[in-house]
C-alpha cells in the first residue's frame, strides 16, 4: 500500500483517485482511510447539502479534483471534511460541524503516514485547515482587497486551495453560493498576481 501511493507522489491527482477507486472496489477503502469512511452516515444541512451525508460529499469533491492536479489537491480534497466526524451535532434546529477544518488537520498527519507520503502532510493539512476561507471574505463592491487578503493570495499553496476549495464547492448539490464565490477570488487572484496559475473551475 504505501509503496503503491509512493510511486504516485509526484505525478498527477487522476493515478492517485484510480488507485483509492480501486481500494473502494476490492473493499479495502476502509482499512487504509477509517477518516473518511467514519464520515458514513454523517448528517449536513440539506438544503446546502443535497448530496447526502459527508460521506457521500467527499466522494464527489475527490471525484471533482481535475485529472491534471497537483496530488495535494486530491488528498486534501478527500481529506477537507473528515474532522465532520467528531465535531458534527444537531444544533439550533440543523446539523453544524462548528471547528471541522482544524479537527480535520490535525487528523491528516497519521492519515499521510499511513499511506506512505508523510512529506505531504503539512501542506495537505494546511489545505484541509483553511478550505472555508473563503466564508469570511466580504469582498467590496469594487473588489478591492485588504491587507490580509493580498498576503493570504501571496502564500504558494493559494492557488491549490482555491482548487480544493472549488471541489468542495462542486459537490455540494443546493444552495451554496460558494462556488461563484471561489470563481470569482480565483479571477482576482489571476488578475493580481499574473501567475501561471490556470483555473479550471
Amino acid at each position: 500500500m504505501k509503496q503503491l501511493f509512493r510511486e504516485v507522489n509526484a505525478v498527477t491527482a487522476r493515478e492517485c483517485r484510480e488507485m483509492v477507486l480501486r481500494l473502494v472496489a476490492e473493499g479495502r477503502f476502509e482499512e487504509h482511510f477509517p477518516e473518511v469512511t467514519a464520515l458514513r452516515g454523517v448528517e449536513q444541512p440539506p438544503e446546502y447539502h443535497g448530496e447526502g451525508d459527508a460521506y457521500a460529499h467527499t466522494m464527489l469533491a475527490m471525484e471533482a479534483v481535475d485529472d491534471n492536479a497537483d496530488p495535494r489537491v486530491f488528498w486534501a480534497s478527500l481529506l477537507h471534511d473528515i474532522g465532520k466526524s467528531v465535531t458534527t451535532v444537531f444544533e439550533g434546529g440543523r446539523w453544524r460541524s462548528v471547528g471541522h477544518a482544524e479537527a480535520g488537520a490535525e487528523m491528516v498527519p497519521s492519515v499521510m503516514e499511513r499511506i506512505g507520503l508523510p512529506e505531504l502532510a503539512t501542506d495537505v493539512a494546511w489545505l484541509v485547515r483553511r478550505h472555508l476561507f473563503h466564508f469570511s471574505w466580504n469582498l467590496d463592491h469594487e473588489l478591492r482587497l485588504t491587507r490580509n487578503q493580498r498576503k493570504a493570495m501571496e502564500h504558494p499553496l493559494f492557488p491549490l486551495l482555491l482548487k480544493v476549495c472549488m471541489a468542495d464547492a462542486e459537490a455540494s448539490h443546493g444552495r451554496s453560493s460558494k462556488g461563484d464565490k471561489i470563481r470569482l477570488i480565483a479571477e482576482i487572484y489571476e488578475e493580481e498576481y499574473r501567475t501561471l496559475f490556470t483555473f479550471h473551475g
